[in-house]
């Protein structure tokens, strides 16, 4: 008699496996986000790019700042302001201030204005990159870098509109109430009230100043899915009105997922802030975990979301893998460390590459440039407002004192200057002009420096045991950043930057290389920690 034979096992589809995301738990939602965001290295592309743009509107601060301080100390303004300043003399400050006032008040709108166009469409651009590529991966389970160019060529404009109207509505109450405070303050200053009067109107300031903020909060929570709507093709008031409408199917979900972004947040946040009332430093690696893991994984997240409370039913690529606290301590180092050494073969063959000569010669020569200008400006009078203000040369900074952060401080300044040497070298993609402002204002701090210190041979043991590894990494930063920017004027001339290959290996070389300058600001921040002030002491400083 022969055995009953087994039935044959059933048949599953290959992963990725199918979820219908209308009937998926959280649980699962937010597991298929981060396995998405794991198996895509192109899906931080767009937070990436984010720290670009923020490098593009410093840069308009930054040139305004240069630009004004050059105004007033041609003009003589600067040392005046100090003798007035030094002598305490509040009348000749207001006179000194007051010829000029007119022009500073026009300078500072003008830079408002072009601060928040430039913020409202580099939004555009970045939230297109952004929800547009992530509605792709959750449609087919992978993303491309055209794909993230071809969704900011396709959807910017209607996303700056989306932008404008978001951060308005969000915005709104709180601007309606400063006014409201400002106006009721100047009538209640023209009329000599008496103290009772005073402080009945500082309790009402203050309660609507409260109610302000929770309208805020509200107001930012129903338009949380405005972003993923524009990118699913409902854009201006329409993505309001479908983000609030998925607020009302899913309410429960929405509260969820503000919960969890705000714990995701918060908490790293005050460690970090605690830890620093200690002397332990940890916020610039709070805000590189932040940067690459926690914001997009959240982003995806909330886009599966706007695709679960859609009327019709969506179905997503589920990665199959272990569970994210399992995976993502040992994901983080084993791809961190691959990607560095991928880096330092990038970054000796973009030094060793003849062509690329012409880059590190332009970037030394504009850092050059802003030392000889910051030196210029400083003896022109902002070391004088410096020393006026108290500052008294020669005094090593209280945060070397305590030993038991020393550790922890060396790491925290160079993930500091190696997140400034990655937004500076990214945003060369954006017409080349904020890796310029970049280099100038890096230069000018250190011309500024070295003339409110005086003494050579102070200013070498303050700069030069750690600078001399950490300077060239950031001008070699900025000639990668040089390279993508021209790369990128290349791109655009031809007309396709979307699937312009040249453009997109320069982007990822450009990544590498700045990702082989990790060990190199790491050098850099133990010697700038553990030998810099020991050196400074030696010679001279207290």
């Amino acid at each position: 008699m022969s055995l009953p034979q087994p039935e044959p096992p059933p048949e599953f589809p290959s992963p990725p496996y199918p979820l219908l995301v209308t009937h998926a738990s959280l649980e699962s939602l937010f597991n298929v986000s981060y396995w998405l965001w794991r198996l895509n290295p192109s899906s931080i592309l767009p937070v990436i790019l984010s720290s670009a743009v923020d490098v593009l509107k410093q840069s308009i601060i930054v040139v305004t700042l240069i630009a004004g301080l050059i105004q007033l100390a041609a003009a003589g303004v600067l040392r005046a302001i100090a003798e007035s300043i030094g002598t305490g003399d509040i009348s000749r400050l207001v006179s000194t201030l007051s010829p000029v006032m007119p022009a500073i008040i026009i300078a500072a709108a003008i830079s408002v204005f072009v601060f928040l166009t430039a913020s409202i469409l580099a939004g555009g651009f970045l939230n297109s990159a952004e929800y547009g590529s992530y509605l792709l991966l959750l449609q087919k389970g992978s993303v491309s870098i055209g794909d993230v160019f071809e969704e900011m060529r396709l959807k910017w404009v209607k996303m700056a509109w989306t932008v404008l109207i978001v951060e308005t509505i969000k915005i709104l109450p709180v601007l309606i109430v400063l006014a409201s405070i400002l106006a009721d303050a100047l009538r209640l200053l023209s009329a000599s009230p008496d103290p009772s009067t005073v402080l009945g109107r500082v309790f009402l300031w203050l309660s609507l100043a409260i109610l302000a903020s929770v309208s805020t909060l509200v107001l930012a929570v129903l338009t949380v899915y405005a972003y993923p709507a524009a990118a699913d093709g409902a854009y201006g008031f329409s993505a309001v009105r479908r983000s609030i409408g998925t607020c009302l199917r899913l309410p429960a979900n929405t509260v969820a997922y503000c919960i969890l972004r705000v714990l995701s947040v918060v908490p790293m946040s005050i460690a970090a802030f605690l830890a620093g009332l200690l002397g332990v430093q940890l916020s610039s690696i709070a805000t590189v975990i932040l940067s690459f893991l926690v914001t997009p994984v959240f982003h995806i997240f909330k886009t599966m979301l706007f695709l679960k409370g859609k009327p019709e039913p969506f179905v997503t690529p589920l990665p199959v893998g272990p569970p994210v606290s399992k995976d993502v301590f040992p994901h983080v180092l084993n791809a961190g460390f691959k990607r560095v050494k991928k880096g330092l073969s990038e970054l000796v063959d973009f030094l060793a590459e003849p062509k690329n000569m012409v880059f590190h010669l332009s970037s030394a020569i504009v850092f050059s440039l802003g030392v000889i200008l910051g030196k210029q400006l400083s003896s022109s009078g902002i070391k004088s407002i410096i020393y006026a203000l108290g500052y008294v040369p020669g005094k090593v900074s209280t945060i070397f004192e305590a030993a038991y952060g020393l550790p922890f401080l060396a790491l925290d300044i160079s993930f500091h200057n190696w997140q400034v040497s990655l937004a500076t070298a990214l945003s060369g993609i954006i017409f080349v002009a904020p890796v310029l402002a970049t280099l100038v204002f890096n230069g000018f701090i250190l011309g500024v420096v070295e003339d409110i210190v005086q003494n050579l041979a102070m200013f070498l043991a303050a700069i030069l045991p750690h600078g001399v590894i950490e300077l060239p990494a950031f001008l070699i930063a900025g000639s990668a950043g040089l390279s993508l920017g021209v790369e990128f004027l290349k791109a655009l001339k031809r007309g396709s930057v979307s699937s312009d290959p040249g453009l997109h290996n320069a982007l990822r070389r450009t990544v590498y290389i700045v990702f082989g300058l990790i060990p190199v600001f790491i050098i850099a921040g133990v010697i700038e920690t553990f030998v810099t002030p020991f050196l400074m002491r030696l010679y001279g400083w207290r």
